[in-house]
């Protein structure tokens, strides 16, 4: 025999070994389902949120992607690109009989937030979850958490006392990276065979899924699974969103979209007319009229979630605020062998094995459906995951009256100079009660530009809040921080407050400011503080903004409950 012929020989005998092994370890093909005689009230459309293109760290450009989106069999994409929400959102369009809707990635430092429905920021948003959370819900936006549970540093969440509107219980980009070298190996294999049914097979929702659960059991929280789709594989960069070389397109756009789809359930079908489909789309998302479906494992899904109490209905992401007998139903077009499963506040307390359920209760609570194909192996996620029907009344979040504010030592408004880097301009100003900050930040890209004022202040035992008036000339936010003389530039602990032209009061909790670089300790030792700073940098406000921002009666203070 030939060289040749043994070198041809080997290569065919490793790629029938690949072939039989393929064969051997590539998860079941997607079972298909025929359609019931029933359909869903409303209009269903399938789509797929988080998505990202060569806007940001995506391979593939908003045209390439609908058409992606077309072959998979979608109606909608929601884009998110990585931004800081300054940029205008493309308006909706339709691309390859696809409803383009266009939203925004925000990093906050303690994890991601997807966000639609936002007009364009004043002013960039970043910072702390708390603080990119509430400029959302100011702005009127519908900001969903993003792989809150991420093996990547930098990308889970931490913010789980702030009041984010919906969480991804599954993301696929993320579901790889806490895979042992088996299962990657085995889905590097199977992957070119049979690529959306070897992505779900890496799904694993079950901690956002808990997460969720005790969430919903206090107030209202909308969950989808979120694509993450970026078409790329390759070196990381040095930032968040990476910029390193796309070395393989990988996991395909088109093979993302055919995993699992949102299923959102519309008042009317979709018109043609983008800006009024995408208005209808971005509100039955934010009202959680929709259920996750895994199309890699049987396709297509019909299901049904619905409350009924005597002439009143609730569907998913609704609710019947006088919890009396209510009947619930969950009906589908899974394989007989499926299990169908009821929760109330994250327990379940009904399950049969077909394709409907019926329930009936007086009890009040958060209650979701979950469909189960059989023949599966406990780690796998459900086939759908519905959003949850609300009997009874959420308490709401952060009831309670507000404290009262007692002044323990008032600021004078002589004491304030100005700090800032070598480039920025900054000049105080007194104003009646007060002092007025006139700052420049330098031109360029963000390097430690900063504008401050800054005062020498000992805080008096018992007072353990700093309170003053705020106004600035245009919506912006400043940096309330405090400094104790450790090293060569101190330490410093913050807590970003929201500005605007008409005059708010503002009460910051010393206990809840948070470091603002290397400190030793996580919350400011009150007896060391010897400076109170306000502070305008490159977080929220762009290199190169000038502006003004007054600040009035500036006291410590006590918190006391009424």
């Amino acid at each position: 025999m030939t060289r040749t012929r043994k070198a041809l020989a080997v290569v065919g005998t490793a790629g029938l070994a690949v072939l039989l092994a393929s064969a051997v370890l590539a998860p079941p093909r997607a079972l298909r389902l025929r359609q019931p005689d029933w359909r869903p009230p409303g209009a269903v459309v399938r789509g797929v949120f988080h998505v990202h293109t060569t806007r940001s760290d995506g391979t593939g450009t908003v045209e390439e992607v609908a058409g992606a989106a077309a072959r998979a069999g979608l109606q909608f994409v929601v884009f998110t690109d990585h931004g800081d929400a300054t940029r205008p959102p493309e308006p909706p369009r339709y691309l390859s009989g696809v409803l383009c809707v266009d939203g925004v990635e925000i990093s906050t430092s303690g994890g991601h937030y997807a966000v639609v429905g936002l007009p364009a920021s004043p002013y960039p948003l970043a910072g702390e979850p708390r603080d990119v959370v509430e400029d959302v819900a100011r702005l009127g936006g519908f900001g969903v958490v993003t792989h809150p549970y991420s093996a990547k540093p930098g990308l889970s969440w931490t913010g789980w006392d702030t009041a984010f509107d919906a969480i991804e219980w599954a993301n696929a980009d993320s579901e790889w990276r806490d895979e042992s070298a088996g299962r990657l190996a085995r889905a590097l294999v199977t992957y070119p065979f049979r690529s959306a049914e070897t992505l779900a097979w890496l799904l694993d929702g079950h901690e956002a899924l808990q997460r969720w659960d005790r969430l919903a059991t206090s107030r209202r929280v909308v969950a989808l699974a979120g694509a993450d789709a970026h078409a790329r594989f390759g070196s990381p960069g040095r930032s968040d969103p990476y910029e390193g070389r796309a070395l393989l397109r990988l996991p395909s756009y088109e093979s993302s979209f055919r995993t699992f789809s949102l299923h959102v359930s519309l008042p009317a079908a979709l018109s043609g007319r983008a800006a009024d489909d995408g208005w209808a789309l971005v509100e039955a998302i934010r009202a959680g009229h929709l259920h996750t479906v895994v199309d890699a494992r049987a396709a297509p899904a019909a299901f049904e979630f619905a409350a009924h109490a005597g002439d009143e209905t609730a569907a998913e992401g609704d609710g019947l605020p006088n919890a009396g007998p209510v009947v619930f139903r969950v009906r589908s077009n899974a394989p007989v062998y499926s299990d169908v499963i009821l929760f109330r506040d994250g327990r379940e307390v009904h399950r049969v094995t077909r394709q409907s359920l019926v329930y009936a209760t007086d009890k009040p609570g958060t209650y979701r459906a979950e469909v189960r194909l059989g023949g599966g192996s406990r780690r796998q996620v459900p086939w759908i995951v519905s959003n949850a029907i609300v009997l009874g009344t959420t308490p709401p979040r952060g009831a309670g009256p507000e404290p009262v504010v007692e002044t323990v030592q008032a600021l004078s408004p002589a004491r304030w100079k100005s700090e800032r880097d070598p480039r920025s301009g900054g000049e105080v100003h007194a104003t009646p009660g007060g002092v007025m900050l006139k700052f420049r930040l330098a031109r360029g890209a963000p390097a430690g530009q900063y504008s401050a004022i800054a005062a020498p202040v000992s805080i008096p035992p018992g007072a353990d809040a700093i309170a003053f008036d705020v106004m600035a000339e245009r919506p912006m936010r400043v940096s309330v921080q405090v400094r104790v003389p450790e090293g060569d530039e101190g330490e410093r602990w913050q807590r970003s407050v929201y500005a605007e032209p008409s005059s708010r009061l503002v009460v910051v909790p010393i206990a809840q400011m948070t470091p603002a670089g290397t400190t030793r300790t996580p919350t400011p030792r009150a007896g060391a503080v010897t400076s109170l700073l306000f502070v305008v940098d490159t977080i929220n406000t762009a290199p190169g903004t000038s502006g003004a921002i007054a600040f009035a009666d500036v006291r410590l203070v006590k918190l006391r409950q009424p």
